[in-house]
């Protein structure tokens, strides 16, 4: 087990994340940014988007948001946080036995994986069922899919799936606007039917059910905040987002949170990234004015 000290520790290498632990090292504290996978977060499988001044493609911008953190003086760990513990200092484990402590934290996991909520779900996981329509799109070009949820990424990924030239339907019970082109069923899947993939799903709408052809199911409904390492001193909502404040301060003093994990949040990139610089601020002052005392 090794034990490191930084000033802050930001967990979550996502939008938010990279910019908050950027505007902390260049305050001149010692960051470390920490991620069970790649830098850039959700953004590594956004092939396009629309939505953000400027447009571009997921991988270029998470590339260029980790390189700015580099470049900062930001450390960039790998490694699954699975406690968080203490108050001043806090202390982050991993689950490969790292402890790192730190002045404050900033928390900035995003959004755990979709569900349906069905009890054979997972048995439809890599063979019918996926999380990202960049990476599995391809394999879907000219065959029915259904994406599961209308409401933040879902439609950019219906769009995307649209682009590989699948037949895409949204099967939701929200009225969010969607794409040109992009169908919708009013509805909730309640049954995955297939042999070794998936063949088609039920959607029920009201009293009324019906079998729908789909080679594929992009889950976006039921995400939940990835924050089960969080301890329970840290104030949440009913669907378990951390609650902070405008600034992004939670519950428990030096404690942050930015990004989809947090109550509020509106997922969409520039919201994530102004999280992030909110966040940000707030934590290098908070931390100034600790070390001031000191």
């Amino acid at each position: 087990m090794s034990t490191s000290a930084y000033d802050i520790v930001v967990i979550g290498a996502g939008p938010a994340g990279l910019t908050a632990a950027t505007l902390a090292a260049r305050a001149g504290l010692k960051v470390l940014c920490l991620d069970k996978l790649a830098p850039g977060g959700v953004l590594i499988n956004l092939t396009s988007l629309s939505d953000f001044a400027g447009g571009g493609d997921g991988p270029t911008i998470a590339s260029q948001l980790a390189d700015q953190a580099s470049e900062a003086g930001v450390e960039l760990g790998f490694g699954e946080v699975v406690r968080l513990s203490g108050g001043v200092p806090w202390l982050v484990e991993t689950a490969d036995g790292e402890t790192h402590s730190a002045r404050a934290v900033i928390v900035a996991t995003g959004l755990a994986k979709g569900r349906l909520g069905l009890p054979d779900e997972d048995a439809f996981e890599g063979r019918g069922l996926s999380h990202c329509a960049s990476c599995d799109g391809p394999l879907y070009v000219g065959k029915p899919v259904i994406v599961a949820g209308s409401a933040g990424w879902a439609a950019h990924e219906a769009l995307e799936l649209k682009g590989f030239g699948s037949e895409v339907t949204v099967v939701d019970i929200a009225t969010a606007p969607l794409p040109d082109g992009i169908a919708r069923l009013d509805g909730r899947i309640v049954a995955l039917q297939g042999g070794d993939f998936l063949e088609s799903v039920i959607v029920e709408s009201g009293s009324s059910r019906k079998t729908v052809p789909a080679s594929a199911v992009f889950v976006y409904l039921g995400q939940s905040p990835a924050a089960e390492f969080v301890p329970d001193s840290l104030a949440r909502d009913a669907a378990g987002h951390i609650v902070v404040d405008a600034e992004g301060r939670a519950s428990v003093a030096m404690a942050f949170a930015a990004g989809d994990v947090r109550a509020g949040a509106r997922v969409a990139l520039a919201d994530a990234i102004a999280d992030g610089q909110r966040a940000g601020q707030a934590v290098v002052q908070a931390v100034g004015t600790a070390l001031k005392k000191n």
